[in-house]
């Protein structure tokens, strides 16, 4: 296959992987706030408010912080081989705490706005549900079960993957003072690119940081169109 030909269809798979998340994302923008998932019901009332601040009952956060891992872990694997599914496995779990945790910072920094915003009313923080004591206790739960899962890599990874703090934490604030919140979005969504590889085998500049920023230009992309396609939900009431 031609240079070409490769780049022609990776276009087109990330083009056709974009169209995915954006109808995902838009069904659940029109969807109503308050509606969760079947499953829920499986866990008692009481844990509700904290799976929905961890957005379990939206899971298509979490796999925009696992897929650009997978890319990675994937490209680190031998000609011919299979990634290494226990590494999968494990970034996995890690993207679920860290997607919950990002998701925890937000609400609780932007708790005042929410409460006057017609999608984000219903947030478990915002309508009260959960207060800020505890919504800090379950970020703290969160962030251990990440760093958990980050101390069985190795060294090199343990360090890339700290760097990462620094983007959760600080996301929510680049909405205030920027017009492109989505560039840091990015920055902080694939920053399992460059944890993969490293994990997998060691980090290389040359795989690690273009796979890094096509998936930056990637979630600029179609989260530019969905922030547009959520407008008619975002006003103040």
């Amino acid at each position: 296959m031609s240079v070409l030909s490769f780049t022609s269809a990776l276009l087109l798979s990330r083009c056709r992987l974009a169209e995915c998340m954006l109808k995902s994302l838009s069904r659940l923008s029109s969807s109503s706030p308050s509606q969760l998932p079947r499953w829920f019901n499986l866990v008692p009332k009481s844990c509700h408010p904290y799976m929905e601040l961890a957005r379990l009952d939206k899971p298509i956060g979490t796999w925009l912080v696992y897929l650009p891992s997978t890319w990675s872990i994937a490209l680190a694997a031998n000609p011919g081989c299979l990634p290494d599914f226990g590494m999968l496995a494990l970034f996995g779990v890690g993207a679920l705490f860290m997607r919950g945790a990002g998701c925890t910072i937000n609400d609780m920094m932007d708790r005042d706005i929410d409460a006057g915003v017609y999608r984000t009313k219903d947030r478990p923080i915002a309508r009260g549900a959960v207060s800020m004591l505890n919504a800090l206790k379950f970020l703290g739960f969160q962030l251990s079960g990440a760093l958990l899962v980050l101390l069985q890599l190795n060294p090199e990874s343990i360090f890339i993957g700290s760097c990462c703090l620094g983007l959760v934490f600080t996301y929510p604030l680049f909405k205030r003072f920027t017009y492109w919140p989505q560039l840091m979005l990015g920055a902080t969504l694939n920053w399992g690119a460059l944890l993969g590889y490293t994990a997998a085998n060691s980090f290389t500049f040359s795989i690690c940081v273009p796979l890094y920023l096509a998936g930056v230009c990637q979630t600029v992309l179609y989260d530019s169109i969905y922030s547009f396609q959520e407008l008619p939900s975002t006003g103040a009431f």
